[in-house]
């Protein structure tokens, strides 16, 4: 039954993911943090014209001439469904993860990844966390040696906080 639920708010949050980007979306990756009901969610995602480039889902009102507000509450609506899956975890006896990956390939195969490092009470903070996915999961290079070092601290204290 669990496992049931759990597949059922999967599909609503890439249901909420796909109603968001553009028709012609190949792969995406999300990333969901909550701690204590706050936090916040985002994606990349490629397009069928463009494999190469990972668009942000924050950039999406400027690229695609969305109003703002229309994608906050649709925004709004996704994290609302990352704190649901959170919960159903939650009252079913599990240990509340931090953060959730999820990533959508071309297939439509659905991967889960749940992390459960405290990333709210490290020194990393949004945009570096941010920085690091797309350097974990899109496979960015660095900016520079300073940017280097703060993604191998990011790797040495999320495997701190996972043994």
């Amino acid at each position: 039954m669990f496992e049931k639920e759990l597949n059922e708010i999967y599909v609503e949050i890439a249901q909420q993911v796909n109603d968001m980007m553009p028709n012609n979306w190949n792969s995406f990756y999300l990333n969901g943090e909550v701690k204590d009901g706050e936090g916040g969610v985002f994606f990349f995602f490629n397009t069928n014209d463009n494999l190469d480039e990972f668009i942000y889902s924050h950039d999406i009102p400027e690229i695609y001439n969305v109003d703002e507000k229309i994608y906050n509450q649709e925004n709004h609506k996704l994290f609302e469904l990352i704190i649901k899956l959170q919960q159903k975890f939650i009252e079913n006896g599990q240990e509340a993860w931090e953060s959730l990956v999820m990533i959508v390939n071309e297939d439509r195969k659905l991967k889960i990844h749940f992390d459960y490092t405290k990333w709210s009470e490290s020194k990393f903070g949004p945009s570096q966390r941010i920085n690091f996915f797309e350097y974990k999961y899109l496979s960015r290079e660095p900016r520079n040696e300073k940017e280097k070092e703060i993604f191998i601290n990011m790797e040495n204290y999320a495997g701190a906080k996972s043994e």
